[in-house]
């Protein structure tokens, strides 16, 4: 699958994807393109890529690291800390490096599993702008090497100057070498158990009472962030609704279809700020000439 491909896969399932970040949003448990995943497996190699030289440990001290401590009101599990695990910290760090600019090579280096889908929530994520301030809050997972990692952040969209806290949990494991890596794999029903028990922990519960007190407290002080997150994806574009023969221009790099559908077959590409002429509509596609014959592009890729 090319990067166009993607880019249609991400338009045809907009909505989607839309529905999903707002909810991710919403509780802070934002988790781009990566599942939280996992069972608890330790691969036999280093994960390779942009991470490994990075992700080299011996045991974590996520439980009784530097920083701040949110102790739990009698459960089982040690507190909730920040891990002064430089590996660790370093791999979840880099993590979000590379999301932040999309780098889907050093993203699969420091997972286990990445599919297309993966990628395709990735690349879609194309409005924030970074990542910073990263912190790594720590919990034992369900078996000896795992980690549960609740990623603490501060994140910017494009174009706008306010900086929000966000909070992830990744499930990071341990390969026989000592190395981390954040499962991305298919996760065991009692690991599952564990980490919901593990949400409801107060805890934990605090963490993300506490960031998403801060980040409403953002949210609040500029409206016009906040009216942009909710209302991301619900502007229809205006070549939708643009009279035949009026001249469009493509946003995007992005294919020229035989058909109105993105399993038609392919007449060629379109750069970013090609001028084109509508010649009609077929539902959320948009009909025009491409070197002499008619082709159609999806509506939401035009400007």
């Amino acid at each position: 699958m090319n990067i166009d491909d993607i880019r249609e896969w991400i338009s045809d399932n907009l909505r989607y994807i839309i529905l999903g970040v707002g909810i991710l949003f919403v509780v802070l448990l934002i988790f781009l393109g990566v599942r939280l995943l996992g069972g608890g497996k330790k691969k036999d190699a280093s994960p390779g890529g942009a991470s490994s030289s990075a992700a080299t440990s011996q045991t974590p001290e996520g439980s009784g690291g530097e920083g701040s401590q949110i102790a739990p009101q009698g459960e089982g599990t040690a507190a909730i800390a920040v891990s002064n695990d430089a590996a660790l910290v370093t791999l979840i760090q880099n993590y979000y490096q590379a999301l932040s600019t999309q780098n889907v090579d050093a993203i699969r280096g420091m997972v286990d599993q990445l599919t297309a889908d993966d990628e395709a929530s990735i690349m879609a994520a194309t409005d924030i702008e970074s990542y910073s301030d990263v912190a790594a809050y720590t919990k034992p997972g369900p078996t000896e090497g795992t980690w549960v990692v609740y990623a603490r952040y501060n994140y910017k969209y494009k174009n706008y100057s306010t900086i929000l806290p966000g909070l992830s949990r990744l499930y990071v494991c341990t390969n026989a070498d000592g190395s981390y890596y954040i499962s991305n794999g298919t996760m065991e029903e009692s690991a599952k158990d564990y980490i919901s028990n593990q949400i409801e922990e107060s805890d934990v519960k605090a963490l993300v009472q506490e960031v998403s007190a801060a980040a409403d407290a953002a949210l609040a002080a500029d409206q016009n962030l906040s009216n942009y997150i909710n209302n991301k994806g619900q502007v229809v574009s205006d070549a939708l609704h643009a009279a035949v023969g009026t001249e469009l221009t493509i946003a995007t790099k992005c294919n020229v279809r035989a058909a109105a559908d993105v399993t038609s077959a392919k007449l060629g590409t379109l750069a970013e700020g090609t001028k084109v002429v509508k010649q009609g509509a077929d539902g959320d596609w948009i009909q025009i000439e491409y070197e002499g014959q008619t082709g159609y592009v999806r509506y939401d890729l035009f400007q």
